[in-house]
């Protein structure tokens, strides 16, 4: 397989070297300017590998590209900006593959890419980037659900192959039967227990163990299945006691979200895109969504800190 990685951070690094290792063509397309490398160096525990070659790109040629896939790893604010330079230089038979947190990512590459097949996804992945062309894989190698996000140029044999070709690396590749399903069980996950985390300044453990940011996490989870059953996405009862199974016995007690440390950091966050869009969507079909308004509303002061850096 053909594959164009966008973003050289830990995501985009950690797909390049697992995707390269099991023998795909890969290339990297990284900011402009950024120092060119032939390898990745690939740290799980006490194991360090490098994985080469690798082809890093910092444009992209006039001539364009024609990959089988495009895998977009950047982060979700930044998705519309690396979509941007793709725009006229792929054929419409390149597969758009989305992988980031919330529920845009795919919108966007849908707007941007009428013709191409845009397939989203959800990963469950801990990767840290401590220096350039480096990545650590905290834990188990990433689980990975693919879906086409609507019915344009959708070919499920072609996605079966796609999945087939990803699983047979370490990756474990799978098919979701709702993508639309998935990606909001995922965000409803994701921005309650950071959103909360991150006001409260503490840890899963510590939520979870105090009865009162605990409650908040399922008042949280409840407010995003209402806000996607109102946008025809299926969130049942059970999908929310799942997601609230998931907080409260799969996460280690130090966990905390990547929002939730890049707002401690005071580094651009995915808070738009993750409170910020439940908000917003909720607005719209004049929902409330008290809790994550909450989050939203007391985050956004850092948040803007953060940016006015940049």
């Amino acid at each position: 397989m053909k594959l164009l990685i966008v973003g050289a951070g830990a995501m985009g690094l950690y797909f390049a070297a697992r995707l390269t290792q099991a023998g795909h063509d890969v290339t990297i397309l990284t900011r402009p300017g950024t120092t060119p490398a032939t390898s990745i160096r690939l740290a799980r525990g006490e194991q360090v590998g490098t994985i080469s070659p690798i082809r890093v790109l910092d444009r992209v040629p006039d001539a364009g590209l024609a990959p089988d896939a495009v895998l977009i790893a950047t982060k979700a604010w930044q998705v519309e900006a690396a979509l941007g330079r793709l725009a006229g230089r792929i054929p419409r038979t390149s597969a758009i593959i989305t992988v980031q947190n919330g529920i845009e990512a795919p919108e966007i590459a849908r707007g941007l890419f009428p013709d191409n097949p845009v397939i989203a996804g959800t990963c469950v992945v801990h990767v840290l980037h401590p220096e350039p062309f480096s990545v650590e894989l905290l834990g188990s190698d990433a689980t990975l659900t693919l879906g086409y996000f609507d019915a344009i140029a959708a070919d499920a044999t072609r996605l079966a192959d796609l999945i087939s070709e990803i699983d047979a690396s370490p990756i474990v590749c799978t098919r979701a039967e709702d993508i639309h399903r998935a990606l909001w069980k995922k965000l409803a996950l994701i921005a309650s227990y950071g959103g909360i985390g991150a006001a409260a300044h503490a840890t899963v453990g510590q939520t979870r163990d105090t009865s009162e940011t605990r409650t908040l996490v399922r008042t949280a989870i409840r407010e995003a299945a209402d806000v996607a059953r109102a946008h025809a996405v299926t969130f049942t009862d059970a999908d929310e006691e799942e997601v609230m199974a998931i907080y409260t016995e799969h996460f280690a007690a130090d966990a905390t979200s990547s929002m939730q440390r890049d707002l401690a950091a005071g580094a651009p966050s995915e808070l738009a895109n993750q409170n910020g869009v439940i908000v917003a969507r909720a607005a719209k079909l004049g929902i409330p969504v008290p809790t994550h308004s909450f989050i939203y509303r007391t985050q956004l002061p850092r948040e803007r800190s953060a940016r006015a850096r940049e």
